[in-house]
């Protein structure tokens, strides 16, 4: 098991939803890839290797973004659902928006996991 945290002081900022052209191209609007390129920048910590699973812990403040990775080695670990974990949050949270709460922009903690 390997560890590693940091802090990053940039204000965070929510991804925004992709761009279309009028020709249907598909983008990501410059200030996300601004904000993306610079917490990628200030990311000092190690590329861990592709054989290990991950637990993440942001902790988001107008300060900056706390990040708390452990990694462990799991060469056999196969997930039975193909997509990335934070898209399969943001389809709930926005199903039930208006339905459990008025807005997900009120949820302060979430806990995930993907088996």
């Amino acid at each position: 098991m390997k560890k590693y945290k940091q802090f990053i002081p940039i204000r965070p900022q929510a991804k925004e939803r992709p761009r279309a052209t009028r020709n249907g191209f598909v983008y990501t609007s410059k200030r996300t890839r601004v904000y993306e390129a610079k917490i990628a920048e200030a990311y000092k910590g190690p590329l861990f290797p592709e054989d290990h699973t991950f637990e993440v812990c942001l902790t988001f403040s107008d300060e900056g973004t706390q990040i708390a990775i452990t990694a462990h080695k799991n060469p056999e670990w196969k997930a039975s659902l193909r997509g990335d974990i934070d898209n399969y949050v943001k389809s709930i949270l926005d199903a039930l928006n208006g339905v459990a709460w008025a807005d997900d922009n009120r949820i302060t903690e979430i806990t995930v996991r993907k088996l």
